[in-house]
């Protein structure tokens, strides 16, 4: 944070010191509806115009004159400096720009407890797997172990099968 400050600082003293004093601007006439004696083909004009547009300078201020020939004055200095610091922390909104890294934050830390939950399914997943292939291959070893389809439908029809007869029985007894 201060590290910003700094800079924002130093940005401010460079701006200060290119536009603040650039010496003769010279011309006058208000053209433009910026400050009365800064001529609009004057290669600071876009400058001025910039910071007015932005509240850095005010022309109410200075009773409408930039008076760019004089000396620069601290106080002045620092008002353009601070009105220039606060609409930049205005922009940069850095207490939201910190809640947003801090919301980014947890979604990461979620992720990475989901990811590692997730890593441990996956891990008993594939343990279960080795386990069946393992039951496979030894049922596959036994004898007989070709035939096991066929061994299955028989087991299948024969069960079919007393499950109906003993339907049949029941019927029988309670109809006789």
């Amino acid at each position: 944070m201060r590290g910003r400050n700094l800079l924002v600082v130093a940005i401010g003293v460079a701006l200060v010191s290119v536009w603040g004093l650039t010496p003769g601007i010279a011309g006058g006439g208000g053209a433009g509806g910026l400050y009365i004696d800064v001529d609009p083909a004057h290669p600071a004009h876009a400058a001025i115009r910039y910071l007015v547009d932005a509240g850095v300078l005010v022309v109410a201020e200075t009773g409408g004159e930039f008076r760019g020939d004089q000396a620069l004055l601290r106080y002045d200095a620092a008002l353009w400096i601070h009105r220039a610091m606060r609409r930049m922390s205005q922009a940069l909104d850095v207490a939201g720009i910190n809640t947003r890294i801090g919301n980014v934050e947890a979604q990461i830390r979620s992720l990475q407890a989901e990811l590692r939950n997730t890593s441990g399914q996956l891990g008993r997943l594939r343990n279960s797997v080795t386990a069946l292939s393992a039951e496979v291959q030894a049922l596959r070893a036994q004898p007989g172990a070709g035939n096991l389809a066929g061994q299955v439908r028989t087991n299948f029809l024969l069960g079919i099968t007393g499950v109906l007869l003993g339907v049949a029985a029941v019927a029988m007894a309670m109809f006789w």
